[in-house]
């Protein structure tokens, strides 16, 4: 038991730390860099695996405690889930920043509920996501 606990606090602790230095890895001057992550979930989404898109180009799959990172020129985006019913989300990319989406998903009986929300780096660094992926171009 103290072992599961020692190891699962080291792995947390691993999590973290990828997850940041990916999330302030250098970038183009000319780039911004969108982190879309998800974290705080009950028992019944965790296994709810859905892709993300960034206009009509798909993003990558985003699993429980998982992060997608991409960067690209300003301008405007919009995000979307392969999930039906999900609410589109638009960014307005400028240059040198960093946009964290959080990506909420939550049970109404059968039907899972997502939402894409955008939030401040303080939120995203409190729900203390899992390891962060390769950055992709958008």
């Amino acid at each position: 038991m103290k072992r599961a606990l020692i190891k699962s606090t080291l792995a947390l602790i691993v999590m973290t730390t990828s997850f940041w230095a990916a999330a302030g890895s250098p970038q183009a001057a000319d780039e911004a860099t969108i982190v879309v992550y998800r974290a705080d979930e009950s028992f019944k989404t965790q296994r709810v695996n859905l892709d993300v898109h960034v206009d009509t180009a798909s993003l990558g799959r985003l699993d429980a405690q998982d992060v997608l990172l991409a960067s690209g020129k300003p301008g405007t985006y919009t995000l979307a889930t392969s999930l039906p019913g999900d609410v589109s989300l638009q960014l307005e990319l400028q240059p040198g920043s960093t946009h964290y989406v959080h990506t909420r998903l939550r049970m109404i009986g059968n039907r899972v509920v997502v939402e894409l929300v955008e939030v401040e780096e303080q939120v995203a660094k409190l729900h203390q996501a899992g390891a962060a992926g390769e950055l992709i171009a958008i």
